[in-house]
């Protein structure tokens, strides 16, 4: 298992470094927390004490920075290929590999990653020295920090591989992937802390994953969030990953059923 592992991995890795100039078009293109963190740097700047709930134009910029950060490493693309795959066909060779075909997207992505992440570290200390960021010298928020990435990651990988299997019984499955890109962006911190929302929002928002994919470790690296938050975060996303394991199970096997019922 562990030399299928580094085999796949080592693969799936020279397959993206190919498209290395591509990934950082890519990152460059994800600059939405970038725009709002100038908007409510302007803000704060023109706020009565220079802040506004408990956030000045530096810690604005920390904030949104650490979402920029986050989002570019739990950027996620498998509900896409999913859909072209089950619709051209292209999935029906994939199904004669000893292998769950889900290893095969996971492991492009994270193999992504290790190319997207020094060009994204690069652009973080460039932006970092432009705005006036300042992290946190908490040595535990940054291994705290990569925990809540990857349940993140894995969490958004699974129900974004669940959506893109609706394919099966869809002309296209992409328009649920943008809904539930909405929502994730909404409630994941991309445009204000979660703070900043109604009550009532904040209310229903954390008994889902999406405040803690982006929100919370984001607060954690800007010094905003305590140890117990960011281990109450880590438990729900480990709850809403193990949901999505299973629902993801369900529907790739009555999804198989409709995709053999039609002769692929």
């Amino acid at each position: 298992m562990i030399r299928k592992t580094r085999v796949l991995f080592a693969t799936r890795f020279a397959e993206m470094a190919e498209y290395r100039a591509e990934v950082i078009i890519w990152m460059l293109s994800g600059t939405i927390s970038l725009v709002m963190m100038l908007v409510w740097m302007a803000q704060a700047a023109n706020a009565p004490g220079g802040q506004i709930n408990g956030y000045d134009a530096s810690q604005f910029a920390t904030y949104f920075l650490s979402v920029w950060l986050m989002g570019q490493l739990l950027v996620v693309w498998v509900g896409w290929e999913l859909d072209f795959m089950i619709r051209q066909g292209t999935l029906s060779p994939k199904l004669l590999r000893p292998m769950d075909p889900m290893w095969q997207e996971y492991a492009a992505h994270v193999a992504e990653r290790f190319v997207r992440i020094g060009p994204m570290l690069v652009l973080l200390v460039i932006f970092a020295a432009l705005s006036g960021a300042s992290f946190t010298r908490e040595w535990w928020a940054y291994p705290v920090t990569l925990g809540l990435c990857i349940l993140g990651f894995t969490c958004r990988f699974l129900y974004e591989y669940a959506l893109g299997l609706l394919a099966f019984w869809t002309e296209s499955s992409t328009s649920f992937s943008e809904v539930a890109w909405l929502m994730y962006a909404a409630l994941g911190g991309l445009f204000a802390p979660l703070t900043f929302y109604p009550q009532w929002v904040q209310d229903i928002a954390i008994w889902t994953p999406f405040p803690y994919m982006l929100g919370l470790p984001a607060q954690v690296l800007a010094g905003k969030a305590t140890l117990s938050q960011a281990g109450f975060g880590a438990l729900i996303l480990f709850g809403w990953v193990v949901f999505f394991w299973f629902a993801r199970l369900l529907v790739w096997r009555l999804g198989l059923k409709k995709y053999g019922a039609v002769g692929a």
